[in-house]
């Protein structure tokens, strides 16, 4: 398939099921790259998963990335100190050889990967999006190759993701027409997930939760108090028979896998 057409389905994938991986397989194509990974964030909130095409050591991601541990994550860390948007790699963003190569090691321990670029667009003054590409290998040749061809890629892929992302809440629950090809995903896996121990609407708060939302957040999307949320977050956790955030992940992440 040529470039235009890869292109081409992208655009005409805005708003629609197929976004996520048809911008994926867009940027695997021409980056090169060994995964894509989309976050959506708000200020002072856990990042709110989007869209991944990782293939190894997945759990990290949801077991501890999505956390806590994105907190230690430098590009993330950047963009919550309000970096100027654009495109970052990792000596953008750890200045210190020592600590870059300290760095390096650890996440490569922990992810099999050995760098990553970094997109970081702004959605409005409370909303960004972080756009991740992964590589697996050490290859400085390819890696600078592939941070020129991103840096021209830049306001093309910022006008794609404001036009799908910019005017809509990253929540996967919302009852939009157009759903992403995530929510489509998570809403077939959370038919089933503490089936019948669940309420419907158990499910529905477990899915927030998943995401990311807080209590008075999810109070304000289901029009409920905060109160009933924490009532509920406890009957779900006591019917999971878990006692953490963490722990939920885990068994999601489980439930997933196991789909």
């Amino acid at each position: 398939m040529s470039d235009i057409q890869q292109l081409a389905d992208v655009v005409a994938s805005i708003k629609s099921p197929g976004f996520g991986s048809m911008l994926a397989a867009y940027l695997q194509s021409r980056l090169e790259c060994d995964h894509v990974l989309m976050l959506g964030c708000r200020t002072d909130k856990h990042p709110i998963y989007l869209y991944d095409s990782i293939s190894n050591n997945r759990d990290f991601l949801f077991q501890r990335y999505l956390t806590g541990s994105y907190l230690e994550d430098p590009f993330y860390r950047a963009a919550q100190q309000h970096a100027q948007a654009g495109v970052l790699r990792l000596a953008d963003v750890i200045r210190e050889p020592h600590a870059l190569r300290d760095y390096r090691d650890h996440f490569t321990c922990k992810t099999a990967m050995y760098d990553e670029l970094c997109l970081f667009t702004r959605l409005d003054s409370h909303r960004w999006l972080l756009l991740f590409v992964g590589y697996g290998d050490e290859n400085p040749a390819r890696h600078h190759k592939a941070y020129q061809e991103l840096l021209r890629l830049q306001p093309l892929l910022d006008a794609l993701l404001q036009q799908h992302w910019g005017a809509h809440s990253f929540s996967l629950s919302a009852g939009a027409a157009n759903k992403t090809e995530l929510q489509q995903f998570l809403a077939r896996a959370l038919a089933s997930f503490g089936e019948p121990v669940l309420s419907k609407r158990e499910q529905e708060i477990t899915l927030l939760l998943i995401q990311g939302f807080d209590s008075q957040e999810i109070a304000e999307m289901s029009a409920i108090s905060v109160g009933t949320v924490k009532n509920h977050r406890k009957k779900i956790y006591a019917k999971l028979r878990i006692a953490s955030l963490s722990e939920l992940f885990q068994l999601f992440l489980t439930h997933l896998l196991s789909s």
